[in-house]
């Protein structure tokens, strides 16, 4: 089953290899990007589309990562919580069996 999605996998990322080669060879009009305070040099069409998926990617990824590191904590400081309430928890029982 592994080598299965192995190839499924290896088969899926050369179609988008091949997609993305295809897209660049399509759109090859030069447009300069004017980002009001910036303007960028004339490129293909393809590039800023994707440099844009690009940066789209890497702030996608951030802002998970952002996420994940901030529930990460909240597990931690939780877990911390739960076990100096079961401590105090079973001092207080011991204390009413004596």
């Amino acid at each position: 089953m592994r080598w299965l999605r192995q190839g499924l996998t290896l088969l899926l990322a050369v179609g988008a290899v091949a997609a993305g080669g295809l897209f660049s060879l399509q759109n090859t009009e030069e447009i300069p990007v004017d980002l009001i305070l910036v303007k960028l040099p004339a490129q293909p069409v393809a590039i800023w589309i994707l440099a844009a998926l690009a940066v789209g990617v890497v702030i996608g990824l951030g802002t998970g990562t952002l996420l994940a590191l901030r529930r990460s904590a909240t597990i931690r400081r939780l877990r911390k919580q739960r076990d100096r309430l079961l401590a105090a928890a079973e001092k207080g029982s011991g204390l009413d069996s004596q």
